[in-house]
């Protein structure tokens, strides 16, 4: 290591000073890659929060106290919604003033997005030489572009926890009590927006005890958000007969241990989706040199094969499994190299900043891989600011050239897959019009299959969602729905005639969500790669009529 580098990772860049330059374009280039999605349809869990909040907008001391059809029978949101409230308590207060509409919502989560880049730029002044560039790398990922689309709790949870770090690190540098409050109180609303919030407990006492070498006071002030998760959990039992912490940590424990797959495989879908949706930052692992020789033609083949053996026999696909395994391999030989590279960047430092590093990035990815109740490219969002500031950390020796040349190529790739899901949104959207055109005359005989967005805008048209509880069907109803859907099963097919029904194109060869296609972003049940190349079937709903 030369001296040039050890100075460029220990002594602030210009750009970290104290100019607001860095900022004001980086707050630009946010809402200027973001705004053109303001208008995307609400899309897979969107209306789950959306629920709540319009709960909270009548009750709001009574945030889940409703039933949901969600999963084709009715059940209490207490025990569908597995995460905390905060993220819908934000969307009551805009939905209560400025109305439930898309542009409304989008355009009110752009400032989480915005603190998300922000706060990322924060950290990444104290840990790298070149904190915009690390920050518009983490923008710039397929899973932040895709995540920011959404009035999902992820992008709101990743603003909580990248201000908590930098409020922290700064409290520690200035030893001042408010800073220790401050950064206290951010991580109790990242862990009320979602309960992997909690994590960031455990990651600052280990940051700290490596910056100081030794047990403080500070660390006191970790106990404040354990102290609130705690009662939030005894108050919602109180609410709603079971702690929904608690109940959201089993949950998810018993939901994994009945649908994961063998752990190999499991390991391999968690470093797909890893590498998949950081991508465009895991690009520039091509400039490490050691890490090119790690990651180099039998290790790619090696995933390939593996991916092949273990993954593809395990989730349905339609067509070739070609570009399943290759892109499976491909990916998982990314995030193979990111691993390696925080492991040795942490034997080479041992600092306070790549002990951080390393404990973030290992931490997340093993939460991601083995303890979520599936893996998705929202459990890995967390992951981008600090794959960017290790790559900006360990890549000073890369040239302007090659630097800009990976980043357009690959914030090009991210506006293109977030092109894809906001088109996957708007068939749900288009379907449902199409038809509450058709049957607005009667439109109290409508039920429907299925759920995400198309649900949202179906039981808005004024459809009623199908109970496979009570599937008894009257002559005359009308039964709508997506394909391929296997709870079409439950319906009494000999009373049932076909009808017709709609196809609606995707975005040609990029899919994010789309079963058979390998592509599942929003959870690995569907496939497993956060997004691929591949043939994209049309969106098809069918329609039935009951004798």
């Amino acid at each position: 290591m030369d001296n040039a580098t050890l100075k460029a990772w220990t002594e602030p860049s210009r750009e970290a000073e104290g100019s607001r330059k860095p900022l004001l374009i980086l707050a630009a280039v946010t809402l200027g890659a973001l705004v053109p999605f303001l208008g995307k349809p609400f899309h897979i869990d969107d209306p789950l929060f959306l629920w709540i909040a319009q709960q909270i907008a009548c009750h709001p001391l009574d945030p889940y106290g409703f039933t949901v059809n969600w999963s084709s029978f009715v059940q209490p949101m207490s025990e569908v919604m597995q995460n905390p409230p905060l993220c819908s308590y934000y969307a009551a207060a805009i939905g209560s003033v400025f109305g439930w509409s898309e542009i409304a919502l989008h355009a009110a989560f752009l400032i989480p997005a915005l603190a998300a880049t922000l706060g990322t730029f924060a950290v990444a002044r104290r840990l790298c030489p070149r904190p915009l560039f690390a920050a518009l790398l983490t923008l710039f990922t397929p899973v932040f572009m895709i995540s920011a689309g959404n009035v999902m709790c992820d992008v709101m949870l990743l603003a909580f926890w990248v201000m908590a770090i930098a409020s922290w690190m700064s409290a520690l540098e200035q030893e001042q009590i408010w800073r220790f409050v401050l950064a206290a109180a951010l991580i109790s609303a990242a862990a009320l927006t979602k309960y992997f919030g909690i994590a960031l407990v455990p990651l600052l006492f280990v940051y700290t005890l490596a910056r100081d070498r030794r047990l403080r006071w500070p660390l006191l002030f970790l106990l404040l958000p354990i102290a609130i998760l705690a009662l939030y959990d005894l108050l919602t039992a109180r609410l709603y007969g079971h702690g929904l912490f608690t109940s959201a940590l089993s949950a998810s424990a018993s939901i994994a241990a009945a649908t994961r797959p063998g752990r190999l495989a499991e390991l391999l879908i968690a470093l797909a989706f890893t590498g998949g949706c950081l991508l465009s930052t895991l690009s520039f692992l091509i400039f490490q040199k050691r890490i090119v020789l790690l990651a180099a033609a039998l290790v790619l083949v090696a995933f390939c094969a593996a991916f092949r053996s273990e993954v593809v026999s395990w989730v349905y696909l339609e067509g070739n499994t070609l570009p399943v395994w290759l892109q499976g391999g491909l990916f998982a030989t990314a995030a193979a190299g990111l691993l390696v590279l925080a492991g040795m960047h942490f034997a080479q430092r041992r600092d306070a900043g790549s002990i951080l590093l390393l404990a973030w990035i290992f931490g997340t990815f093993v939460f991601a891989a083995f303890l979520n109740w599936s893996v998705t490219g929202r459990t890995i969002l967390p992951l981008a600011p600090p794959t960017a500031i290790l790559i900006v950390r360990c890549g000073a020796s890369i040239n302007q050239l090659s630097r800009r040349f990976c980043f357009a190529l690959f914030s090009v790739l991210s506006l293109l897959l977030t092109t894809a899901d906001f088109r996957e949104a708007e068939c749900g959207r288009s379907a449902a019009r199409h038809f509450q055109n058709e049957f607005q005359a009667t439109s109290d005989r409508v039920r429907f299959l299925g759920h995400w967005g198309f649900q949202y805008y179906m039981q808005n048209s004024g459809a009623t969602p199908f109970d496979r509880r009570k599937p008894e069907v009257r002559p005359g109803d009308i039964i709508v729905g997506p394909l391929p859907d296997p709870l079409i099963a439950v319906l009494p097919v000999k009373d049932l005639v076909e009808q017709g029904g709609v196809s609606l194109v995707r975005l040609p060869y990029l899919n994010t969500s789309v079963l058979g296609t390998g592509a599942a972003f929003y959870s690995s049940f569907g496939g497993p790669l956060p997004w691929a190349i591949n043939r994209s079937p049309p969106a098809r709903y069918y329609v039935t009529r009951a004798r």
